[in-house]
């Protein structure tokens, strides 16, 4: 009877305690002990420091909605210095003149929150901590159309006749070479009354189905668009005039740039191929290879590193080869050694696969790796739930809840 009423208890306190955290999802703390314990087990901290109450009057709504949605992926603190908390305060090393956020990653400060001050700048932040600024939070980018989902672009392509969106990557390098040049353009494409300048992040998942309906293969794509439709591709210089040249006339054909293939510039880097490709693994038995694709974001920046390392000599290398194969032009050798990504990097030996090594991401460590190549750790297995773990602890779940508490 005893065991019942304490599970009975255990149950009503967790649903009270869930209750509470859905009326305010924000949790408040004074206690320096409390704090610490809280950063040694949540990895994700956003804490706002407020001078008074009245402070954060026009920002606490966002920073509690923010809260909110990002429960289970971080957690959101507030302080209030004037309070109980000046003590903590004081330690943490924070005098807001009204409020200040700092961001806390792995039990350590890592940054403060420079962000705007809206839910979904909040939400986003807390949701990649560590990544770039979104686009749209630029203050040169106020003239582009910043474009969350697909429904935006559908009622932008209703309300304007001439339309240029810009589908990208936030990794992608040529994306953010663009990006500045574009946003120039955009302010002097809306003055000139020449149509309007947008654009959409194809990486984010609830935009990813834009890529197959605008055949989106590489990043940036441009798409000009007249009456709703794609009227013409632009393919120009990332040159703000060029794209203002090229919205005075969409159907003028545009003189392509060309970018030079990795395989024809000058380098140590051994380029293989379908024909070259088993002959040369049997001629030299320790060979690493990079299956690359020349418009992936994450091979340009490798690519610098790829070349260095080759360019350390056949002594620094142990006589080891640095190689790539161009994975979009040799197919058959992406799908024999099954490359479902890029970059993806391979180790042969003695003229036969031996394992992958996703970890060498610059020219020091490809250097040492060739001087001694040895294949990398396995991934740890994951760990167990608590309800596989043997104790005495009876884990309820909606199958079992009811006929538990009549079993005992």
């Amino acid at each position: 009877m005893t065991r019942i009423l304490l599970i009975y208890l255990f149950v009503l306190l967790s649903a009270l305690l869930a209750q509470c955290n859905k009326l305010n999802p924000v949790e408040e703390f004074s206690d320096p002990k409390l704090f610490k314990q809280l950063l040694r087990t949540r990895t994700n901290v956003l804490v706002l420091f407020a001078q008074s109450r009245n402070a954060i009057n026009g920002i606490y709504k966002a920073f509690k909605e923010a809260a909110s949605e990002v429960r289970g992926i971080g957690t959101m603190i507030l302080i209030d210095c004037s309070g109980p908390g000046q003590k903590l305060c004081r330690q943490l090393k924070a005098s807001p003149d009204q409020f200040v956020m700092h961001h806390y990653k792995d039990g350590k400060f890592h940054k403060v929150y420079d962000r705007q001050l809206t839910t979904k700048s909040l939400v986003r932040f807390m949701n990649d901590p560590t990544g770039d600024r979104p686009w749209e939070e630029e203050p040169t980018s106020k003239h582009v159309i910043h474009l969350d989902t697909p429904s935006n672009l559908s009622k932008l392509l209703k309300k304007h006749k001439r339309v240029l969106v810009m589908f990208y990557a936030p990794w992608c390098v040529y994306c953010k070479q663009m990006k500045p040049e574009y946003a120039a353009a955009a302010a002097k494409v809306k003055e000139n009354g020449l149509g309007v300048l947008a654009a959409m992040d194809v990486h984010r998942a609830e935009n990813t189905g834009m890529r197959t309906k605008y055949n989106i293969t590489g990043f940036p794509t441009v798409h000009y668009f007249k009456n709703g439709e794609i009227l013409a591709t632009y393919e120009g210089e990332n040159k703000q005039d060029k794209i203002v040249e090229f919205m005075k006339d969409p159907t003028a054909v545009p003189v392509k740039i060309k970018e030079t293939p990795w395989s024809e510039e000058p380098s140590e880097v051994k380029h293989l191929t379908a024909d070259t490709f088993d002959q040369f693994i049997k001629e030299n038995p320790s060979t690493l290879v990079m299956f690359y694709a020349p418009w992936c974001g994450h091979c340009k920046n490798l690519k610098p590193e790829w070349v260095k390392a080759a360019a350390a000599g056949s002594k620094q290398l142990n006589n080891g080869i640095v190689a790539a194969v161009d994975a979009t032009k040799e197919t058959a050798l992406s799908d024999r050694f099954k490359v479902k990504g890029f970059p993806t990097i391979k180790y042969f030996k003695d003229g036969e696969f031996a394992f992958d090594t996703p970890n060498l991401r610059d020219s020091k460590k490809v250097i040492e790796f060739l001087r001694d190549p040895k294949e990398p750790p396995p991934a740890p297995p994951p760990e167990p739930a608590w309800a596989d773990i043997p104790s005495e602890v009876v884990h309820l779940s909606e199958d079992n809840f009811k006929s538990q508490l009549r079993s005992k």
